[in-house]
């Protein structure tokens, strides 16, 4: 995108979960710096009509670096690895912030009160009764999807949010929610896929580092 735009594109230039009016090929964008690949990338939200343009311009520019379409699922697999976490799968209203470890997004020594601040400094002091994890499958011919049931013990203890399969890694991952006591990295339970109990083992997340150059584009978990 550099080469479409006199904005500087580069990470100290914009920062993670930062925005700008941009110019990309005389198309004019809003490119705000997120990814869910864990890598240095933008969501670009333009006018519906420049949608083709820009596609063809962005792809045009891309062809010395070998660019290409790719699918949900191998977007997907990129964004488990990384340890990121997705709207309506590991961030939904069943969990709090503190759960689904959000706490680095969230300043609860600032003075101003704002909505949830009471509540999560509450728990902060009670503790929290459950929280997401990352997870390692042992399978060999099927993958977690998410909604997988986590057993220890011969109890259901959790429940797995999302999964697939980690190409880089080369091993099957999944996020999850399960008991603050069971959360810590090292500790073992059983995900059933298709009616049998898989081992499953949690590990620090993320799967996959990001190159240090690309380390502001995820969040920690």
């Amino acid at each position: 995108m550099a080469s479409l735009t006199s904005t500087p594109m580069g990470n100290n230039d914009f920062p993670f979960l930062t925005f700008q009016k941009v110019s990309l090929g005389g198309i004019p964008v809003f490119a705000i710096r997120v990814s869910c690949t864990g890598e240095l990338g933008w969501e670009l939200h333009h006018a519906s009509l420049h949608t083709r343009d820009l596609y063809e311009i962005l792809l045009d520019a891309g062809k010395p670096f070998g660019i290409g379409d790719f699918g949900m699922y191998a977007m997907d697999s990129l964004r488990l690895e990384r340890g990121i976490p997705l709207w309506g799968t590991e961030l939904t209203i069943d969990a709090t912030a503190l759960e689904a470890r959000l706490d680095s997004f969230i300043k609860l020594s600032k003075i101003a009160n704002f909505v949830g601040k009471e509540a999560l400094l509450k728990e902060e002091a009670t503790g929290l009764s459950q929280e997401l994890v990352f997870l390692t499958v042992d399978t060999t011919d099927t993958d977690p999807e998410g909604n997988e049931a986590i057993w220890l013990n011969d109890q259901v203890v959790g429940a797995t949010t999302s999964g697939g399969f980690g190409y880089e890694s080369g091993r099957s991952i999944a996020f999850g929610y399960v008991p603050r006591e069971l959360a810590d990295p090292g500790c073992h339970m059983q995900v059933e896929l298709l009616g049998e109990k898989r081992h499953a083992e949690v590990i620090a997340c993320p799967a996959i580092q990001p190159e240090k150059k690309h380390v502001g584009s995820q969040q920690d978990l």
